[in-house]
């Protein structure tokens, strides 16, 4: 166990502005005798059938693999080396961070969090898996979830199935008791996932100019990177892919931003086999508890906590857009002149210049300073479940890659009142990308609209309002598979054109609810325009 050895040696890079640290190529064990019986409750079922409901929570105590918080200026340099965690942790954490540059570490556990095993039986009334001696399974094992996978295809294939009786049979046998699959399912693999939220791979939060080089994530009982509150984030070559001989890399996100600024870059990264999202970005929609007198009070309140699950609020100077609740239309704009966060809460008072509505209850606020410049360059994506990107955030170029084999839509542009996940976007370009058989997964697993490739999309109260999201273009990529291949609802100023979309099911562009749309040039589509000719994204240039 190398826990001590490393955290010593991360206690004196983090105490010396300028250090470096170097890891030599290697596998370097980190265990943590906590750790391991959090996993071990876990995943025997012991914290109920959704470990997340007490694991993924602000008064959980859990444990930090490598403490860098507060380091300035620090370089890893960890080319070839291998951070094998035993037990279930935060691996690396960045917290309150700046100039901190994360060079070739790899992050894998020794028993990852899910299982995998191939289909042996199955009839109407059960299904037998045979699951692989890596991951050794019991009487006791909790399935949150499972989902099937075909090896020729490379895919996974149907939805995700949350299944709540199974038997040990012995000898790795576990039978799936009212999983009717058809035979075709014979000598595919099933997957089961033992849990979904916990901490990430890699924390970065309340941080600044954070570069992570030539990083890999194989597994984590949770996401793999969660960036919160945090300035100027730049990803090149970063790989959350399973392991060899695996097909599961994250339990939930791959990566997920929240609250942040300046720039956020993937460039060059692969992804695969994560249970959600390839990356989410976007801000909180708060409650307003009460405001008077140039003083409100402002709460986060969704079905689960932020996803750092550590206070998220303003700063001074933010802009705040006072959103209809039922609409998530933007009705004005707020400007944060102080703000004071309230201890253990996801509250926060602050003082503000503007108007604020009579019925506050029937409005919301969104940091509009929060929303990053995203770009998501020659990226490549493969099967995993749920979506791709999923942009709420402005000023966005999402152009070169390659993406297949996703149960959701490929690209969703949305605002979620339904997750209180906002904002609307603006200024949004998706081009040059390739799109193979995506959103094969229904509603519950992330398609949108019945949308292979784009959907641009507002989950609200009332669904019917245009112009939400604004100036779009969608431009010269191609579209293989799908329902339809884009869908456009709550938008307007949005150009597709110099696609190519081939084997689309029904009407490969659907539009509702949106002014000024033009669709021109595309092959396997016809021309259409609604309203006046669009405005081209600011950032077209």
């Amino acid at each position: 166990n190398d826990a001590a050895a490393l955290r010593a040696a991360v206690a004196v890079a983090r105490s010396q502005d300028g250090a470096v640290l170097r890891f030599p190529p290697g596998r370097y064990l980190l265990a943590d005798e906590k750790a391991v019986r959090l996993q071990e409750d876990a995943m025997n079922g012991r914290l109920g059938k959704n470990p997340q409901d007490i694991l993924f929570k602000p008064e959980f105590d859990y444990v930090v693999g490598l403490d860098f918080t507060g380091s300035k200026n620090l370089t890893i340099e960890a080319e070839g080396a291998e951070l094998i965690c035993d037990g279930w942790m935060e691996p690396v954490s960045f917290r309150q961070c700046s100039g901190v540059t994360l060079n070739g570490l790899t992050i894998d556990y020794r028993r990852p969090p899910n299982s995998s095993g191939e289909i042996i039986r199955t009839n109407g009334c059960y299904t037998d898996v045979k699951f692989s001696d890596w991951c050794p399974v019991s009487g006791t094992t909790n399935f949150c979830r499972i989902m099937v996978y075909d090896r020729k295809k490379e895919s996974l294939v149907g939805k995700a199935v949350y299944q709540k009786r199974n038997k040990y049979m012995g000898n790795q046998t576990v039978r799936f008791y009212g999983l009717r699959l058809g035979r075709e399912n014979l000598g595919r693999i099933l997957i089961g996932w033992h849990g979904f939220h916990f901490r990430p791979a890699v924390l970065i939060y309340r941080s600044e100019k954070t570069e992570l080089n030539d990083v890999t994530i194989h597994s984590q009982p949770g996401m793999g990177i969660v960036g919160h509150m945090s300035e100027d984030i730049v990803m090149n070559r970063l790989s959350i892919v399973p392991a060899e001989g695996h097909y599961v890399s994250s339990n939930t996100d791959a990566t997920h931003f929240a609250t942040c600024r300046g720039n956020l870059v993937f460039n060059g990264c692969r992804f695969a086999g994560q249970g959600d999202d390839s990356t989410n970005v976007h801000v909180y929609y708060t409650d307003i508890l009460k405001a008077e007198g140039g003083l409100c009070e402002a709460e986060i309140n969704r079905r689960a906590d932020t996803h750092s699950v550590l206070p998220d609020y303003p700063q001074s100077g933010d802009r705040l857009a006072v959103v209809n609740r039922k609409t998530l239309e933007e009705t004005g704009y707020i400007t944060v002149t102080s703000v004071q966060p309230l201890e253990r809460s996801f509250s926060y008072r602050f003082e503000y210049e503007g108007d604020l509505p009579g019925r506050v209850e029937d409005y919301l606020l969104a940091n509009i300073s929060a929303c990053p410049r995203l770009r998501f360059i020659d990226c490549v994506v493969r099967s995993h479940r749920a979506r791709s990107v999923l942009v709420k955030t402005r000023d966005v170029i999402i152009e070169g890659c390659d993406i297949e084999n996703t149960t959701g839509t490929a690209i969703h542009i949305g605002a979620e009142g339904n997750w209180m996940e906002g904002v609307a976007s603006a200024d949004v370009i998706v081009r040059n990308n390739v799109f193979r058989n995506c959103g094969i997964g229904g509603p519950s697993d992330g398609t949108i609209d019945g949308a292979s490739a784009v959907a641009i999309h507002v989950n609200a109260a009332d669904r019917s309002v245009p112009g939400l999201h604004k100036r779009i273009l969608i431009e010269g990529n191609t579209v293989i598979g799908g329902v339809h291949a884009v869908t456009v609802k709550g938008a307007e100023d949005v150009l597709i054109r110099d696609n190519r979309f081939v084997e689309i099911e029904k009407n490969p562009i659907v539009i509702g609810a949106s002014d000024r749309v033009r669709v021109a040039g595309n092959e396997g589509a016809e021309d259409r325009e609604f309203g006046e000719a669009p405005v081209s994204p600011v950032n077209l240039k």
